[in-house]
Formats: structure tokens, C-alpha cells, sequence
């Protein structure tokens, strides 16, 4: 089995990204927008897409517009929800 390459953008759980990936539109598989920073520059931040793909692993798709074209990653949808969700509560 391959080792999966680590995500290029990251989500930053702004109060924006936390409400859209807590959405019923998120939870619904529509298509939301989030705020992501640049694995390798953290002072690179940009806005991105996800969408929730709801399939046998339950995935949360990240998409990013970059220079050549479009970045995608691939989250745990449980574990990007859990963490919106404690990140809610933090910010309290």
C-alpha cells in the first residue's frame, strides 16, 4: 500500500471555515468555502473550496486554484468536522 503524500494547503479553522464545514450545506455534500494556509509557508494564506464526498471513507475534498492549475486534497470528513467543532468551542 502507498504512503498517501501529505496535504499541500491545510484548513485554518477561522470562524469562517468552522461555520461552513459545521453547514448544513457541508454536511449535505454541496460545495463550501474555507480558509487554507500553505503547508510549507505558513504566512501563505489563501481561500480554497470543499465539498464533503459522501462514499464508503466519508471524505471532505479541498480544492485550492494555484498558479499551474488546482490543488486537491483529501480529508477525513469526521476528523475536519471534530476539529471545527472543538475549534468552536475554543473560540467561545
Amino acid at each position: 500500500m502507498a504512503i498517501p503524500k501529505p496535504p499541500a494547503y491545510m484548513l485554518e479553522y477561522t470562524a469562517k471555515t468552522i461555520e461552513s464545514i459545521l453547514s448544513a450545506a457541508a454536511i449535505n455534500g454541496q460545495e463550501v468555502e474555507v480558509d487554507v494556509y500553505n503547508r510549507s509557508d505558513m504566512n501563505e494564506r489563501t481561500t480554497g473550496t470543499g465539498r464533503r464526498l459522501k462514499d464508503e471513507d466519508d471524505q471532505f475534498l479541498v480544492c485550492v486554484s494555484v498558479s499551474n492549475g488546482v490543488n486537491e486534497d483529501y480529508w477525513s470528513y469526521n476528523i475536519v468536522r471534530e476539529s471545527a467543532s472543538r475549534a468552536r468551542k475554543t473560540k467561545r
